[in-house]
């Protein structure tokens, strides 16, 4: 019989001369309509050979090498030589024991025994393995579904986006802001979405100076985006979600009141959270920091515990998805939190304490230097020279649970600590908000007074007194002026 006869009788319809019937199945392989063999390789394997012999391959002077079945097995990375072992070592105790051929049964090369596969008649859901029918079942012409794909953005936009978004990583909020309003006039005329991810941005910016009127206004066009856009339905669940998140910063940053807060956080919906690393981190972080100051505000222990678990939830979610940025901020967010917790007394005396806040505050400068992340901040210099205070450390004692970490801080002094911190972001002072600043030099002169320094010391308060003034909320602007006016006596004595 001839090459091209075996081909023929092996993907023809039955007849009288088909001895054996073989059903390809997605798990295993029929013979004689006898119980499956349970295999997901072998079936595969047999299809590659058919269509290689089909091409004139896969027979005793031209067999098949393990590699060359493998290509093709569309998601096939490779072909182990103990798989095909176990696969072959199925047909053993039945009829087609001798149908696959090869000079080792774990490597190869392999070939058809042609007078037995001349007998034989292999399917594929009721029809002949041959042909296209093979390639469809090999996964070789699998259908690719184009998806709707939306226009082309303009070179103009994404290379003012892409500015914009690297000197808001950096901290340069002012040029990022600039770069925003470059990328405007080149937002494609009805990309809802192109415009609403402009308007994210902005807001973002908004937020971290402290311009809560500029937050509001873009708080009011992207929900007039989501109420009257055209926007794909995830897209529109996860600008809601982030328009949530900016809304509640709004109520807590702005206006002060936690409980609002606490419920514009709760509106995003789980599904967006789940689908999102950097959204549930900064969920999580808002929501442990609004979670901490309703427990400070009713000395609840309950809320406490809550704020931890929300800051610790966003920090995981930070970790493992290999977010540092987003992981330095919560780390820095869950030592304020800590600290401020075990100051008024909600944590248990079991629990986690300031020297376990300084641990996560120093991790967060570990990664800020790593990654020269948060130049632009002098929050987490604020919390370590805070958690000193209240601790009671020294900066050699400090110096030594840093170093016992392997993050040794380049100073020796809290003094020399923050005027570092104060030079590094000089060109960045008026981007800080104001609050931010006061803070800063109020702790920075109260540690350089219990140093000995009460020249630098004087002068910081002189500072402070001038950022107060420049406060809008009279509150704080009070109690950053009272701060100061009780740091005086303190300077003349030294």
């Amino acid at each position: 019989m001839t090459v091209a006869t075996v081909a023929s009788v092996s993907s023809a319809p039955v007849a009288d001369s088909v001895a054996h019937r073989l059903q390809l199945l997605p798990h295993g392989l029929r013979i004689d309509g006898l119980p499956e063999l349970r295999n997901r390789l072998l079936p595969r394997l047999l299809a590659a050979l058919l269509q290689a012999h089909e091409q004139g391959l896969a027979r005793v002077d031209s067999p098949c090498s393990r590699a060359e079945l493998r290509e093709r097995i569309a998601g096939m990375a490779e072909l182990h030589r103990t798989q095909v072992w176990r696969a072959l070592a199925l047909l053993d105790d039945g009829p087609l024991a001798a149908l696959i051929e090869a000079s080792a049964r774990s490597s190869g090369p392999f070939w058809l025994n042609a007078p037995l596969l001349a007998r034989c008649q292999v399917e594929i859901d009721g029809e002949p393995a041959a042909g296209e029918a093979l390639a469809r079942w090999l996964g070789q012409q699998r259908p690719v579904r184009a998806p709707a794909a939306a226009p082309l953005l303009p070179l103009a936009y994404a290379e003012a986006l892409a500015r914009a978004d690297y000197l808001l990583d950096r901290g340069e909020l002012y040029p990022a802001r600039l770069a925003l309003q470059q990328a405007a006039p080149h937002v494609p005329e009805g990309d809802d979405a192109a415009a609403a991810a402009l308007g994210l941005r902005r807001a973002r910016i908004a937020r971290r100076l402290g311009d809560w009127a500029a937050l509001q206004d873009e708080l009011r066009e992207l929900g007039q985006a989501l109420n009257h856009g055209r926007l794909p339905r995830l897209e529109r669940r996860q600008l809601r979600a982030r328009v949530a998140i900016l809304a509640a910063w709004h109520w807590y940053g702005s206006l002060g009141q936690a409980a609002p807060a606490l419920d514009k956080l709760d509106e995003v919906e789980p599904e967006a959270l789940a689908s999102d690393s950097t959204l549930r981190c900064d969920h999580g972080n808002l929501r442990g920091i609004v979670l901490r100051e309703l427990a400070l505000a009713r000395g609840d222990a309950a809320l406490a515990t809550q704020s931890l678990a929300s800051l610790g939830d966003a920090l995981r979610a930070a970790s493992l998805a290999g977010l540092p940025d987003a992981l330095q901020v919560c780390a820095a967010n869950l030592s304020n939190t800590l600290g401020q917790l075990v100051e008024a007394g909600l944590l248990p005396a079991a629990g986690p304490g300031i020297a376990d806040a300084l641990r996560w505050l120093l991790l967060s400068d570990a990664l800020c230097a790593r990654w020269q992340l948060g130049r632009s901040s002098l929050l987490n210099t604020i919390f370590l020279l805070r958690l000193a205070a209240l601790g009671r450390l020294d900066f050699a004692a400090l110096q030594r649970l840093a170093s016992a970490q392997g993050l040794p801080l380049p100073a020796v002094s809290f003094n020399e600590l923050a005027a570092q911190r104060w030079a590094s972001c000089r060109a960045r002072h008026s981007q800080l908000p104001a609050d931010q600043r006061c803070a800063f030099l109020l702790l920075w002169a109260r540690h350089a007074l219990d140093e000995g320094d009460a020249f630098t010391a004087t002068d910081l308060v002189r500072q402070a007194r001038l950022q107060a003034r420049k406060l809008r909320d009279e509150d704080a602007r009070r109690r950053y002026l009272d701060e100061a006016e009780a740091l005086m006596p303190r300077t003349r004595r030294a």
